[in-house]
């Protein structure tokens, strides 16, 4: 998962809002006509829609004009996806000049619920128009912008929320994800940090948490967090799974593969656990099972371009050159400009002599990742044996130019790793 679409924490909260705030501005409905409405309010909160439908039908034709029932019915058919006749029921329950600003932010929080984000934002914005300091209907319109592509402007809303109550935890944590999404990294964590100490007990914040330490290389932070979360949520798979990442990433292998190999009994199809648990036992040693659980993932998912790439590299390092080329060429015909595919096909052709692919390879690396020190340092040695010492040279200069020293053969692969195919598809960014 992008990382930070549809969070976890979001459906509760818009449940909370959508729950019946409304307070009609109307001389009283009689006493059956509220027994219908509470009726059905529960009936909506309980998923039974026709149900709900029944009722406010009945509420309706012994009062037309209620507007507690107009609007709980237009919620109806807007999660029944009869969007002309909710927008109809809608106007009515709004028109007056007098209408509750929570009736407005009851719509809004129901549009966003359907993901009918125009009129999610037209509702909003009128509840903040009427009623500026919501942190309600700020914090809701807030999500609009994100998920309409418009991160700036969520930053905004949920900085209001954020000043009007500085302890928000849901204010904080939204923030956090809208700075992430402009490119402010830093900001988006210490926002993050903030809900979870607010709310330690959410384990969606500390879920999302982990995953901004993971992005930012802090992997003993993250195995710390997501370490948490699995204790909140024992049956939150996405939390082991990114724990068991970040714990390979900090050397604590052993302790990976037994939570990813309780994962893949539980879900025997999670291509991207069976990446994991294959990295986990290549750290370990075990080729043999590094190479069969990197096997079973790339099954699993024949796209996975970390499975592919894993495969080849286990294979060149025991100098099975034929299988390691075989996966990354399978690799290439899925990402044909895959820098470490190229850099790693480079290095086998010039093994074998085959100085113009190895060359092209190369290039191809150098291009794609110009700070990749092991494919200048490669590409100097493949003009050199061709004669063309001019370019050799210059190859050379740009290797020394990204450091004096080439790191040994283990210390090169480890840093490859982490530079090349690192994210597991399919894990949230």
């Amino acid at each position: 998962m992008s990382m930070f679409a549809g969070c976890r924490c979001a459906a509760s909260l818009l449940i909370v809002v959508a729950a019946g705030r409304f307070v009609a501005a109307q001389p009283a409905a009689r006493p059956n006509v509220d027994h219908l409405l509470r009726d059905s309010r529960a009936a909506v909160e309980q998923g039974r829609l026709a149900e709900a439908e029944s009722i406010l039908n009945r509420a309706l034709a012994a009062a037309p004009d209620n507007r507690e029932a107009q609007l709980q019915l237009g919620i109806v058919y807007l999660f029944t996806q009869r969007y002309v006749q909710a927008r109809l029921l809608f106007r009515d329950a709004t028109a007056a000049a007098d209408t509750d600003p929570a009736a407005l932010l009851r719509i809004g929080a129901a549009c966003l619920r359907a993901d009918r984000l125009g009129d999610a934002e037209l509702y909003l914005a009128r509840a903040i128009a009427a009623s500026p300091d919501s942190t309600d209907a700020n914090l809701l319109l807030g999500q609009v912008y994100s998920g309409t592509g418009r991160p700036e402007k969520a930053v905004e809303r949920f900085q209001h929320v954020v000043r009007l109550d500085p302890r928000h935890a849901h204010a904080h944590y939204f923030l956090g994800i809208a700075y992430t999404l402009t490119g402010k990294r830093t900001e988006g964590l210490e926002e993050l940090k903030r809900s979870a100490a607010l709310a330690p007990g959410n384990a969606g914040f500390g879920f999302y948490l982990g995953l901004a330490y993971l992005e930012a290389r802090q992997d003993a932070a993250a195995a710390r967090e997501l370490a948490r979360v699995v204790a909140l949520a024992p049956s939150d798979i996405e939390a082991k799974v990114n724990l068991s990442w970040a714990l390979i990433n900090v050397g604590k292998s052993t302790a990976a593969a037994s939570t990813l190999e309780d994962v893949v009994k539980q879900q025997p199809a999670n291509a991207v656990a069976w990446f994991l648990l294959g990295d986990a036992f290549r750290r370990q040693g075990d080729d043999e099972r590094a190479i069969a659980d990197y096997t079973r993932a790339a099954t699993l998912d024949p796209k996975m371009n970390d499975a592919l790439f894993a495969l080849g590299s286990v294979y060149y390092w025991r100098n099975d050159l034929e299988k390691a080329a075989e996966w990354f060429d399978r690799l290439m015909a899925i990402e044909p400009r895959h820098a470490g595919a190229h850099y790693q096909l480079g290095k086998i052709a010039l093994q074998q002599k085959r100085l113009d692919e190895a060359v092209a390879h190369l290039e191809v690396c150098t291009r794609a990742d110009p700070d990749n020190k092991g494919a200048h340092y490669q590409l100097s040695r493949a003009f050199r044996l061709k004669g063309e010492n001019e370019k050799a040279d210059r190859e050379l200069a740009a290797f020394r130019a990204l450091g004096s020293q080439m790191p040994d053969d283990a210390a090169w692969r480890e840093q490859r790793l982490e530079r090349i195919g690192t994210r597991p598809t399919g894990v949230p960014k």
